[in-house]
């Protein structure tokens, strides 16, 4: 039985294919799009939707394909832009913080399998004896609060090893405010 979008959901698909969202809310409903097979697929549907609209030249097989030499080196350059960055740590969770997925970058990086954290706080696996309180508060508080935040702490592998890292959260709100989903990002930083 295939499950509906809602009309939020569609709406905000909408507003990310035609460039209208913020970098910031692209970046965080980008997250989301990775996380739901069923918007994906919505949000293919409308890119392609609108470049057949937009770019009516796009539809032609012969004016879309680039010159050989160009399109060697836009493959080369992306080839190495791909292999200089490390893949973003990536985790979703529900509107009082627990977590609903996680990509295979975050379980990478942390340790931790999908069923070992579905249910969890990230808290209360990742954060250990050198993680600093104050800046916990502070995330904890932009939460609350429903607004995005950028923090540096360190966190702890399963294993127990720590590390160092940059998490950038942001909210998913619905149309009245409330939060349907927050966005994590988390990228490993050196000591």
């Amino acid at each position: 039985m295939k499950v509906v979008l809602s009309e939020l959901l569609q709406d905000r698909a909408a507003l990310y294919v035609s460039g209208a969202m913020s970098p910031e809310e692209r970046e965080g409903f980008g997250v989301l799009v990775e996380f739901d097979r069923e918007l994906q697929e919505h949000v293919a549907v409308l890119q392609e939707a609108a470049a057949l609209t937009l770019l009516p030249e796009a539809a032609s097989p012969a004016r879309a394909t680039p010159p050989a030499e160009l399109k060697l080196r836009i493959l080369v350059a992306a080839d190495a832009v791909a292999q200089e960055k490390e893949p973003e740590s990536l985790v979703v969770t529900d509107p009082l913080g627990r977590i609903v997925w996680v990509n295979a970058a975050f379980t990478a990086l942390c340790g931790y399998q999908l069923d070992e954290l579905k249910g969890r706080k990230p808290g209360e696996l990742l954060q250990g004896p050198e993680t600093d309180p104050e800046t916990v508060q502070r995330i904890r508080a932009a939460v609350r609060g429903r607004r995005s935040c950028r923090e540096q702490l360190v966190n702890y592998h399963k294993d127990g090893s720590r590390y160092r890292a940059e998490v950038r959260i942001s909210p998913f709100l619905d149309d009245e405010a409330q939060p349907v989903w927050f966005v994590a990002r988390e990228r490993r930083l050196s000591f």
